[in-house]
C-alpha cells in the first residue's frame, strides 16, 4: 500500500509536520490528499483501521478521528457493520441566474410547466407532518424574522407562503422551493385576531402578472449562499447524513421604487447543483446542456 502523499520515513505520531499541530490533523491531511489524488476511488472501501494505522504509522484512535473528520467533510461515508467508503461525487447541474429586469417565471405557479423543464413533483417524508397541506397551496401566516428582514417588514407581518419539492427526471436529485409574498399585495386582510381572514385579489396563477400590473415595472435581485441542512431537509432531499451543505438561491422581486414584494428560494444539495450566471453560460455554450433550472 503506497501513497504519494507520505514519505516512508515520516512518523506522524511523533514528528508532526507543523509544530504544535495535533497528530490527527496531520493524518487527516495525508488521507485527504490521497482521496483528492484518486488513490482511493469513489465507492471503494477503505482498509480497516488497523491497516490504516500501520500504513500512516499512527494509532487506531487517531485514524478513527481522521475518518470522522473526513466523513464530516463529506469525503467518506461510514456504514456501521460494513466499513468506510469513499463517497461518489456526482456531476453538478447548473441553476442559472438570469440578469436584467425582464420577466421571471413564477416557479410556484400552478401554471408553471415543470415537466417540460425536466422536473417532476415528489412527495417527501415530512409531508406526513403537514396533514391537509398540499404542495403549492397558498398559506397565510406571520412571517419569521429572516423573511421579515428580506421583505423589510415586522416579523408579525402576514405573508402568502407557497412551497414544493421537485425531483429532476434524469438525475433524480431533489430540490425544495418556497415563495413568500406580502399578503396585502395579492389580497385583503379583514378582521382582527382569530377572526382575521384573507380575501385574495388574484389567483396564484396570476400573482406575478398582478404584481407587475400594480407595482411594475419590476426589478430583481438574486443572492446565493450555503448553509448546513436542518430539520427534515436531509431526509426530504435524500442527502448524505453529514458533510453536505445546502445551496440557497434567493431571488427577490422589487417594485418600481425598490420595495420588496416577494421572494423565491431554492434549496439544493451543494454536491448536486451549483449556481451560474446567464452571462457566463449562454444557450450556445456547451455548459447549457447541464443547466436544469433558470431563476
Amino acid at each position: 500500500m503506497t501513497s504519494h502523499n507520505r514519505t516512508p520515513d515520516t512518523e506522524p505520531d511523533t514528528q508532526p509536520g507543523t509544530k504544535g499541530r495535533a497528530v490527527w490533523r496531520e493524518i487527516t491531511d495525508f488521507m485527504r490528499n490521497d482521496l483528492s489524488d484518486g488513490y482511493y476511488q469513489p465507492g471503494q472501501a477503505l482498509p480497516g483501521e488497523s491497516q490504516l494505522a500501520d500504513f500512516y504509522r499512527t494509532s487506531r484512535p487517531t485514524v478513527r478521528k481522521a475518518i470522522a473528520q473526513l466523513a464530516a467533510e463529506g469525503l467518506l461515508t461510514v456504514s456501521h457493520g460494513r466499513g468506510t467508503f469513499v463517497r461518489h461525487r456526482p456531476d453538478r447541474r447548473l441553476i442559472t441566474i438570469e440578469h436584467g429586469n425582464g420577466p421571471r417565471a413564477d416557479l410556484l405557479s400552478p401554471a408553471y410547466d415543470l415537466r417540460a423543464a425536466g422536473w417532476e413533483p415528489v412527495s417527501v417524508p415530512s409531508d406526513a407532518a403537514r396533514e391537509g397541506i398540499e404542495h403549492l397551496q397558498p398559506l397565510t401566516h406571520s412571517c419569521g424574522v429572516e423573511a421579515a428582514g428580506i421583505l423589510g417588514v415586522r416579523s408579525s407581518h402576514t405573508v402568502v407562503y407557497r412551497f414544493a419539492f421537485w425531483q429532476h427526471t434524469k438525475t433524480r436529485a431533489r430540490i425544495y422551493l418556497d415563495s413568500n409574498t406580502l399578503a396585502e399585495h395579492v389580497g385583503t386582510l379583514e378582521g382582527q385576531g382569530i377572526d382575521r381572514h384573507f380575501i385574495p385579489d388574484a389567483e396564484p396563477v396570476d400573482y406575478y402578472a398582478h404584481l407587475a400590473d400594480k407595482h411594475g415595472p419590476l426589478n430583481w435581485t438574486t443572492t446565493v449562499h450555503a448553509e448546513m441542512p436542518t430539520g427534515d431537509t436531509i431526509e426530504d432531499l435524500r442527502m448524505e447524513p453529514t458533510g453536505t451543505p445546502v445551496l440557497v438561491i434567493r431571488r427577490v422581486m422589487l417594485s418600481h421604487d425598490g420595495r420588496p414584494l416577494e421572494f423565491t428560494e431554492i434549496f439544493a444539495p451543494a454536491d448536486r447543483f451549483e449556481a451560474t450566471s446567464s452571462h457566463d453560460h449562454g444557450s450556445s455554450n456547451a455548459a447549457a446542456d447541464y443547466a436544469v433550472l433558470s431563476l
